[in-house]
C-alpha cells in the first residue's frame, strides 16, 4: 500500500470560506491531532499524553508496518491548524460466504473528532468520505468497522449498525468488594505467556464453526479473527492508562481461566471502567460466575466502579444474575446507547445479508 495523497476542498467555514487539505497526517501534525482526540474524547487527558500513548501503541504488532494511520483536515495555508481527525487500525476478518471460508484483511475507523471551533460544518463527513476512498482504493479493504454513539451518521456513508447489546456490572457504594466463592469452581488468572496458545485455540474453533454453517448464496457471516495480536491491542492500550491515572505498573493480569471447563476470559483497563474484552467456552452460568468474580476482584483492586461486556450471551447473563445476589452488585443489560458496532464491505456493498459473529470487546480499537 502507498501513502495516501492529499486532497483540497473548499468549505463554507464560521467567518467565510476556508480552503482545506486532508489526508494522511505528517509526524508534525500527531500532536494537535492528539490535541483534538483529548478535547472530544477524554478532555481531562493532557494531549501530551495521548502522544506518548500512541507512541506506545506504535510498538505493538497490530500498528507495525503502517497498521495505524492518522487521518486530518487541516488549513491548507497552514498545515499545523487541524480541523478534524480520526485514525484507521488493521485487522483480519473471517469472511464465510456461500462458496467458502476465507481470511481478508480490513481497518478499524477510530477517533472522529472535530476542533470545537469548526464543527457542524460536515468536515467530519468530508473526512470519512476521504477515508472511505482510501479503503475502497490504495487499502483494498475487504470490510471496514467502528463504534459509535451517532450511528446513522455512518449509514449515510456505506456503515450498517449492528444491534449491540452491553450488560454493566456496578456497585452501589462504588468500589467492588471480595466475594465469598463457596461453591463455585477453581480459577487463575492467566499469564499473557498463556494468551497467544488460548487465542490459537479460539481461532481454530472459529474456523471449524465457519466450516460448518450453511450459508445462502444471499448471505454473508464475518467475525474479526481473535487472534494474540488482536485480542491483546486492549491489553496494551489499557495498561498505559492504568499506569498514567491509576499509578499502577505492570505486568498486569489481563484474564483468568477454568481449566476444569476449558472456559476462560480477557479484560482490559479503560478510563473510566474495567472492561470484559471476550468469553471463550461452553462453561455453565457457575464457572463464568467464578470467572466473573476475578474480573470483580480486579475492579475492586484499582477502584473502578463499573465492569461491562459487550454482548453477553445467555449463559453470561445467567451468571451475571448470580453473582448479583451473591456480590450484591447491580447489573444491567441494555441496547449499547454508544460504542455501536458499524460495518461497511468495500464500495459499500448491502447485497448480502450480513451475521456478525463474536461482536465483543476485544474487536474494537
Amino acid at each position: 500500500m502507498t501513502q495516501s495523497s492529499s486532497a483540497t476542498a473548499t468549505v463554507k467555514g464560521p467567518n467565510g470560506s476556508l480552503n482545506v487539505a486532508l489526508g494522511e497526517a505528517t509526524p508534525e501534525q500527531i500532536l494537535p491531532w492528539c490535541g483534538i482526540v483529548t478535547a472530544a474524547f477524554a478532555p481531562s487527558f493532557p494531549s501530551s499524553a495521548f502522544f506518548a500513548h500512541e507512541e506506545y501503541l506504535a510498538q505493538h504488532p497490530l500498528t507495525l508496518n503502517q497498521g495505524t494511520r492518522f487521518w486530518c483536515i487541516y488549513l491548507a495555508d497552514d498545515p499545523t491548524t487541524l480541523l478534524a481527525v480520526t485514525k484507521t487500525v488493521r485487522r483480519q476478518f473471517l469472511v464465510r460466504d456461500s462458496e467458502s471460508v476465507h481470511e481478508e484483511t480490513g481497518y478499524c475507523i477510530g477517533y472522529v473528532g472535530t476542533h470545537p471551533d469548526y464543527r457542524r460544518l460536515g468536515l467530519a463527513s468530508l473526512l470519512i468520505k476521504h477515508v472511505a476512498e482510501w479503503l475502497d482504493g490504495p487499502a483494498d479493504a475487504t470490510a471496514s468497522m467502528l463504534y459509535t454513539s451517532v450511528g446513522d451518521f455512518y449509514v449515510g456513508q456505506g456503515w450498517d449498525m449492528i444491534p449491540s447489546m452491553v450488560s454493566n456490572i456496578t456497585h452501589p457504594s462504588d468500589e467492588f468488594q471480595s466475594v465469598d466463592r463457596k461453591g463455585l469452581p477453581s480459577t487463575r488468572l492467566l499469564t499473557d505467556k498463556e494468551i497467544p496458545a488460548l487465542c490459537e485455540r479460539d481461532v481454530a474453533d472459529l474456523k471449524q464453526n465457519f466450516d460448518e454453517l450453511t450459508v445462502g448464496p444471499d448471505e454473508v457471516h464475518v467475525a474479526v479473527i481473535p487472534s494474540a495480536e488482536m485480542v491483546s491491542w486492549l491489553h496494551t492500550w489499557g495498561d498505559f492508562l492504568n499506569d498514567k491515572l491509576r499509578g499502577g505498573e505492570g505486568p498486569y493480569p489481563h484474564g483468568a481461566i477454568c481449566e476444569s471447563a476449558n472456559t476462560w476470559i480477557y479484560w482490559h483497563y479503560g478510563f473510566k471502567h474495567l472492561a470484559i474484552d471476550r468469553v471463550v467456552g461452553q462453561g455453565s452460568p457457575e464457572v463464568l460466575a467464578a470467572l466473573l468474580l476475578d474480573v470483580l476482584e480486579e475492579a475492586r483492586k484499582w477502584k473502578f466502579p463499573k465492569v461491562v461486556a459487550w454482548e453477553p450471551s445467555p449463559e453470561l447473563i445467567k451468571a451475571m444474575d448470580l453473582i448479583s445476589k451473591r456480590a450484591g452488585v447491580e447489573v444491567e443489560t441494555v441496547t449499547r446507547p454508544n460504542s455501536i458496532t458499524s460495518l461497511r464491505w468495500k464500495n459499500a456493498d448491502k447485497t448480502k445479508k450480513t451475521t456478525l459473529h463474536l461482536n465483543e470487546t476485544y474487536a474494537s480499537c
